[in-house]
């Protein structure tokens, strides 16, 4: 969204541009055609209205201005593109965070769960152990083995 407020900006920046060259040129052009007709320079006053002509009829003060204007809104309208963009960007990290913090909520239940059920599966299988192997033979084994944990 940013990049097509730039683009407009830059393409009314460049008719405004145009625009001001057409009249300036079309002022100057003028100008010398006055001065031409003071000095009595007729050929001079033809040639330079061939020249008048080929800038053209719609070239004017007015047509400098609406550019102007177009150029002034266009930059209006890419700081409101920015700002909607940079509001879009911080909501979509907001979403984002949320999903991440919903996901590791999620895998931190099933890891509870999962490490309630090993829990239950050994303290099962530590009862059946003790419930197979008597007082007896725990002491037996205890005795026999190398470990120091007596």
């Amino acid at each position: 969204m940013e990049c097509v407020g730039i683009q407009l900006e830059k393409h009314f920046s460049q008719h405004r541009a145009t625009a001001l060259a057409a009249f300036e040129k079309k002022t100057d052009i003028t100008s010398a055609i006055n001065i031409a007709t003071r000095k009595r320079l007729p050929q001079l006053v033809k040639d330079l209205q061939v020249k008048l002509e080929t800038v053209g009829a719609d070239v004017s003060h007015t047509t400098v201005k609406e550019a102007k204007e177009a150029h002034l809104e266009s930059k209006t309208l890419k700081q409101e593109l920015s700002a909607l963009s940079m509001r879009r960007l911080t909501r979509a990290k907001e979403i984002s965070t949320e999903r991440v913090i919903a996901l590791m909520t999620i895998w931190s239940k099933e890891e509870e769960s999962s490490s309630r059920e090993e829990k239950m599966a050994l303290k099962t299988f530590a009862q059946s152990l003790e419930y197979r192997i008597g007082e007896d033979d725990l002491k037996r084994y205890l005795d026999a083995s190398p470990s120091p944990a007596r």
